[in-house]
């Protein structure tokens, strides 16, 4: 019984370690009005190598208002890493989930349904950004920009395969992670 439990104790431990939170700006522009605040995201790698982008407990402030929006959890991306930079991409369509903050009496995410997001990221150990595109046209008229980074970001965006410039070859790459290359 106390191998057992030392595996799983070891596993959960293997697990955690993949997790990385990454603390900086996120930038939410809704109809041409952008508005930015701290945030954490977290990323962590499955078994299986792809990828899980959770913004958890994600409040949206504007205009001195804020909306308890949830859990947005972006689930099985691919990605593709070179010179220590991973980058993963996605195109799926999420249901917010309620946020674990007891003091919320009330998380408005759950209440959209069906949330398409396209997001393009990269990070490493340290440092991250993330640009979220989320169409909401059908439900409330609103197109949805996001877009995160980590202060200490300083890579060229869109350099998926480090060369240093953004080229056909960073498209190749973005297709080999679509096609699991």
């Amino acid at each position: 019984m106390k191998k057992i439990f030392t595996f799983f104790a070891a596993a959960a431990l293997a697990m955690s370690a993949f997790a990385t939170d990454y603390t900086g700006k996120i930038t939410v522009t809704i109809n041409n009005e952008p508005t930015t605040q701290d945030a954490t995201i977290t990323i962590n790698q499955n078994e299986d190598g792809t990828y899980v982008l959770n913004i958890k407990n994600f409040r949206l402030t504007t205009d001195g208002t804020t909306m308890d929006v949830g859990n947005i959890v972006l689930d099985n991306m691919k990605g593709y890493t070179i010179n220590g930079t991973t980058t993963v991409v996605a195109d799926q369509i999420i249901n917010i989930q309620d946020g674990d903050d007891p003091n919320v009496p009330m998380w408005y995410g759950p209440l959209l349904g069906n949330v398409p997001i396209v997001l393009a990221a990269q990070f490493d150990g340290t440092k991250a950004k993330a640009d979220i595109d989320i169409d909401m046209r059908s439900v409330m008229d609103q197109f949805i920009y996001v877009k995160f980074e980590t202060p200490d970001f300083n890579g060229k965006y869109g350099d998926v395969n480090g060369d240093g410039e953004v080229t056909a070859g960073d498209i190749t790459a973005i297709y080999n992670i679509l096609l699991n290359n």
